[in-house]
């Protein structure tokens, strides 16, 4: 069996899904070390398994020598040391440091996310075999899939049609390099340089990347490429060669905090009642959002036979929200898998872990969109499949919400297809992930 290197991000449903990862190749008799900063060490340390702390990550580039207060004085430096940016730059992003721990590690194979471009190199530089994975549904430039970034539909209107996806990929790779070109302009692009550079160095052609923001960086072509998704749930097409979906990666062991005697009542309520659970995570809307949250309090606040359940995170507070009915509930935190097992209906911003964890337990969505990274993509896919139902965090109106509520409780076929979808899931947790190393 193989000695296999995680290296993982600290990106909480990302860690997560890392978790459930090491688990599953554990179980396949795999010997597993992560190799993660030291800010999540002890996240992963806690769950048993062995952790070689590194530097952080730089993913700013940030240097005393480089973070100069003005333009002007930032274009002073970059003339001065033209020449040594890029050893310079190798020293700033710990290359030679990352070196000597995957070194000192000694791995068979590393399993990175694809975001940690500074690890993927160093393990290619070392003749490492590399398998990445990230948690995205497929983002291959293709007239008949659009973009995750986007909330396109294939087939549903012009925009979803192939001239109109074909132009949609147009506006987003001119974004993409009207980006990169800005960021050369404002000398915000060292890292990127510098992994170039160094990919060079080792040997790494640059046809193996492609310019990209999601992942930021680059997206590596030909690398073999772990997704945390089901194609059962993404929209027909032919994936790109080196992706590999192997379904949700949901770590299910991960909530050990305990929770308050109240969550536990409003949960024995629920169970020892007719009433219909739901659940809204907050965690990740931005301030801007406590408007839609009002709006689905009040569209909640007078059936009684709804019950829901709002978590907050840390960027709004309780207070922000105004008085709550009786059948509203709002935490700071709490268990997700714990109410989604009880849950009759998630509303969610979209994020794929959430997705996930409705799949694994079933639960239909009623999807707002946040509109950051993939959560359009994840949203429209929703509404494709008709698993949920798609709505507009920034039109819809208190009514609406309270349509979709109802419209998703009381017809069956979206929870039908949510327990076939679940049941699909659960074929890919039974297949093996050892022929994919």
């Amino acid at each position: 069996m193989a000695k296999i290197a995680i290296v993982a991000s600290g990106l909480s449903g990302r860690l997560h899904s890392s978790l459930e990862l090491a688990n599953r190749f554990v179980n396949e008799g795999h010997t597993i070390r992560f190799i993660c900063s030291e800010s999540i060490g002890e996240k992963i340390t806690i769950h048993g398994f062995q952790c070689i702390t590194i530097p952080e990550i730089n993913f700013q580039f940030v240097s005393d020598e480089y973070n100069k207060p003005s333009l002007k004085q930032k274009y002073v430096h970059h003339f001065k040391n033209i020449g040594k940016h890029y050893s310079k730059g190798k020293e700033i992003l710990n290359l030679k440091v990352y070196k000597s721990i995957l070194k000192e590690v000694n791995p068979d194979r590393v399993l990175a996310d694809v975001e940690l471009h500074d690890l993927i190199f160093t393990a290619i530089a070392l003749n490492i075999p590399v398998t990445l994975y990230h948690t995205w549904f497929s983002d291959k430039i293709s007239v008949k899939i659009p973009s995750i970034r986007t909330a396109i539909i294939p087939g549903k209107g012009f925009e979803g049609s192939q001239l109109g996806i074909a132009f949609s990929w147009l506006k987003m790779r001119v974004k993409i390099y009207g980006r990169v070109l800005l960021n050369h302009l404002t000398l915000k692009h060292y890292r990127r340089v510098v992994l170039k550079k160094y990919a060079k160095e080792i040997g790494f052609s640059a046809s193996n990347l492609m310019v990209n923001t999601l992942p930021p960086l680059y997206s590596f072509t030909k690398l073999p490429l772990l997704s945390f998704t089901m194609s059962e749930m993404d929209f027909p097409h032919n994936p790109p060669k080196n992706l590999r979906y192997v379904g949700p990666m949901v770590y299910d062991k991960r909530e050990i905090k305990t929770v308050n005697n109240e969550f536990q009542d409003v949960l024995n309520d629920k169970m020892a009642s007719e009433k219909k659970l739901i659940y809204c995570s907050g965690s990740s809307v931005v301030s801007g959002d406590i408007t839609f949250m009002k709006k689905l309090i009040e569209a909640v606040a007078s059936n009684k036979s709804w019950v829901l359940i709002i978590t907050l995170g840390k960027k709004i507070s309780k207070e922000q929200l105004g008085n709550l009915p009786n059948n509203v509930h709002v935490y700071d935190w709490a268990p997700q898998l714990k109410i989604l097992e009880k849950t009759d209906l998630c509303i969610t911003h979209a994020g794929v872990n959430s997705v996930n964890e409705c799949i694994h337990f079933a639960v239909p969505m009623l999807a707002y969109s946040g509109k950051n990274f993939d959560q359009n993509g994840n949203a429209a896919r929703i509404a494709y499949h008709a698993i949920g139902i798609r709505g507009d965090k920034d039109v819809d109106t208190t009514e609406t919400i309270k349509n979709n509520i109802s419209s998703i409780l009381e017809d069956t076929s979206y929870k039908n297809k949510m327990i076939a979808l679940q049941s699909t899931y659960n074929m890919y947790k039974d297949k093996a992930l050892t022929p994919l190393l």
